[in-house]
């Protein structure tokens, strides 16, 4: 997972509690503003885009009791560089489907794509997704308790 490992670093992983999505995407919007990572309009950009695109992802055809994935992303105009950052949620957040948006799913993990360079954002997915769709991989997640086990957990899976 070469790809992941030259976007992803420990800073960029977060444990969050929200009571829905808005208000992560708003909260995290924040923090990603602060450390300089994205633009000013960011956090609208995100919102907006979450409404009229969702991203959240159905794992339950990955794997039973598989917990299911929001990838939110904004336009390239909005991000400072390329990363991806990393939330596990402490409750699960309803957010709507990807492939039915009229399906709302309980969503656990974020991994929100920051990505500069407008060409780019598919082959991002794409790597992402090729992990997210391995369902060993989904269930050795879910046991990992700090950022460090996180980060080490992502980095060195192939």
């Amino acid at each position: 997972m070469k790809v992941i490992r030259e976007l992803l670093n420990k800073e960029l992983i977060f444990f969050e509690n929200a009571d829905n999505k808005e208000e992560i995407l708003r909260k995290m919007g924040r923090k990603l503003l602060e450390n300089g990572l994205v633009k000013e309009g960011f956090i609208e950009s995100i919102v907006k885009r979450e409404e009229k695109y969702p991203t959240g992802i159905d794992l339950s055809v990955v794997g039973e009791d598989l917990p299911n994935v929001a990838i939110p992303h904004s336009e390239p105009e909005y991000s400072n560089c390329k990363k991806l950052v990393v939330v596990k949620l402490e409750k699960d957040i309803k957010f709507n489907n990807m492939i039915d948006p009229s399906k709302e799913l309980k969503v656990k993990y974020l991994f929100f794509i920051l990505n500069n360079e407008k060409s780019n954002q598919t082959n991002i997915l794409s790597h992402l997704m090729s992990f997210l769709t391995q369902e060993s991989k989904m269930k050795g997640l879910e046991n990992l308790k700090t950022k460090d086990e996180v980060y080490q957990y992502l980095i060195s899976n192939k």
